[in-house]
Order: structure tokens, then sequence, then C-alpha cells
């Protein structure tokens, strides 16, 4: 029986996920495991952390796509195909597309972003950070900045002018926004938190942990993922998400180990709402902030 969800609640999503061959290709190292092994060991830490969305994400290519899907989805983990690839700046963007996205389209939307060379996974595309952030919104996809703050990440690299952009409406930053508060991490935090003059948005950007995946233990680590709020966990829900960041979005350090009394349904018998149930939405204790219960 298909499962009814009523209101919106948090989903644990891995947005950074790569395929079995990606550590030997990019880093020169064996993990020791088959395609089918490590495709099962995916899908078994993804079902041990409650894990119920993820994005494949390998550089420029799609190729281990179906293979995790069809596991994922047999297991009722939601997978949102794509790629990351390199600007002409060389800042590094995570493309995601909605789940029924074909290999073969997610070939085409590669070679509109001027990825064309299959063996050349790593070199960067001849169009600007603004330029793919534009593309993947017409594509119907979504883009985020991936490790912002390390090597080929958008702060790292001072491109402000693409941190300001409309269609950037995520980052991935490597922890939490406390572990910021030192050196270099100062300037970063202050942007971070739209701060700094010089990086100011008219929105706010949405802060995300997604560890660049490349062995299946790398899912235990609660660096590789965050929450977003949804009603049912699809790609168009996940878009929405992110125009509201601030009530949907959060860290994995956001939340808290609590326990405490709530009331879950309410249900009416006799009189004006017989037969009536409304289900309400969790009521979240967050470390900086209290979010009141209410309905969707």
């Amino acid at each position: 029986m298909t499962t009814q969800y009523t209101y919106a609640r948090f989903w644990k999503c891995a947005l950074q996920v790569n395929p079995q061959s990606y550590l030997a290709e990019f880093q020169k190292q064996d993990h020791g495991l088959s395609l089918d092994e490590y495709n099962q060991q995916l899908v078994k830490n993804c079902l041990q952390e409650n894990i119920k969305v993820i994005g494949l994400a390998d550089h420029a290519n799609v190729d281990g796509v179906n293979a995790i899907r069809s596991l994922m989805s047999a297991s009722g983990i939601v997978v949102f195909p794509g790629f990351e690839i390199a600007s002409s700046e060389k800042a590094h963007f995570v493309c995601l597309f909605p789940e029924e996205t074909t290999t073969d389209e997610l070939h085409r939307y590669l070679g509109s972003l001027d990825i064309t060379d299959i063996k050349l996974k790593t070199i960067p595309s001849r169009l600007s950070g603004e330029k793919i952030l534009q593309k993947i919104e017409e594509l119907g996809g979504f883009c985020f900045a991936a490790h912002v703050t390390d090597d080929n990440g958008l702060l790292k690299l001072k491109l402000n002018h693409i941190w300001q952009n409309r269609f950037l409406k995520a980052v991935q930053i490597p922890g939490t926004l406390d572990e910021l508060k030192n050196n270099e991490g100062i300037a970063y935090r202050r942007i971070l938190l739209n701060q700094e003059p010089a990086y100011q948005r008219q929105s706010p950007v949405a802060r995300i942990n997604a560890k660049d995946v490349n062995k299946p233990e790398n899912l235990l680590d609660w660096k590789a993922s965050c929450f977003i709020k949804m009603t049912i966990p699809t790609f168009e829900a996940f878009k929405l998400a992110f125009h509201d960041p601030e009530s949907r979005i959060r860290l994995s350090s956001d939340f808290k180990e609590e326990y405490y009394s709530k009331i879950n349904r309410v249900s009416f018998n006799g009189g004006y709402l017989n037969n009536i149930s409304i289900d309400f939405s969790d009521r979240k204790v967050y470390i900086n902030r209290v979010y009141p219960l209410y309905v969707e």
C-alpha cells in the first residue's frame, strides 16, 4: 500500500554521491569493491542512516546512474540523477535533475553545457558559472555550488559576482558555521550569513552539507547529508524548499537529540466537525530558534 503523506517533514538527503568508478578514476585509489558490491553497500548505508533522497553527481559522467537508481528505488530511496562540472573559472557545481531523467537526456545536458569529450571529465566547461546556473534553471534542474570554502569553491576563488547570481539557491559547506570562526573562516562565515557587503544577496542562500561520497562508508558521516522539508520527497518539492531556506533547509548539526510530548493528530467525533482528522506537522526545537506548530 502506498504511504500517504499529509504534512511536510524533514527528509534526510545526501546530495553528492558518486558511482563505483569515481575513486579509481579521480583519486587513483581502490576501495576493493565490485560494481554490485559498491551499489549494494550504498543502499545498505542509506537505509542504516535513514537517508531518503540521494543526488548522483559524478564528474561529467552519468554512466553509473541506472544501476544505482534501480537498487535505490527498489528500497524506497529517491534518486535525483545528475553530475558535477567545473565552470570556466574552475568553480565546481553539482547539477541535479528530476527522478525520471534518462541517461540520454543527461548526456544531452552535458553537451549543452559544453562538456562533449567524455574522456576528459575534469576539463572545465567554457561556460561561466553564471551561464551554467542559468542553463540548469532553463533545463528544469537544480544547481548548487560545491565545497565553496575549499579548492575550486566560489568563496575560495573569490567569485562574488557568481555568489550574488539569483539562480544560485544553495551552497555546500564542509561542516557547521561555528567551524568557520577562525582565521579565513571568519570572512566565509560573514558571507554565508549575508553580512558581507561585497557578497550581499537580495535573498538568502541555503547552506547544505553534501560530502563528496566516493566510498559507501562516507554516507555514515553526518557531514554527507542535510535535511530538507517536503511533504513528499519529489524533485519539484525539493526545488520548492529552496525558495524558503530559513524554514525548510537544515544542516545535520541544526538538530539535537530531545524528548518531549507532542500532539500528532486531532480527531473529532460528533458535532459540526464529525469524522474530521487533522495530522500535525512536527514541532522541532533547533539550537538557535523554536519553530511553532502549524498545519500544512
